[in-house]
């Protein structure tokens, strides 16, 4: 049985390279490295810009907390 295996792969062609084709496969990698970098950095920037609206509006509910307790007090002493 081995012999028959060896037998049927000396049959088959050389593998010779194709220059094109690697270069064809090459550029669709990169391509596809580079859009899934750019995707990235797209979600990396939504995600600070999230944090970003989330600390501005943790710090107004803070501001309006302090604001309203100011005029509770005030209305409190009147």
């Amino acid at each position: 049985m081995a012999d028959d295996v060896e037998r049927l792969l000396a049959l088959l062609p050389p593998i010779a390279p194709d220059i094109e084709r690697e270069a064809r496969v090459q550029q669709r990698c990169h391509a596809a490295m580079a859009r899934r970098l750019s995707r990235r950095a797209a979600a990396r920037s939504q995600s600070r810009a999230g944090l970003l609206d989330i600390a501005a509006a943790a710090a107004l509910c803070v501001y309006l907390a302090a604001t309203l307790m100011a005029a509770a007090r005030l209305g409190w002493s009147l």
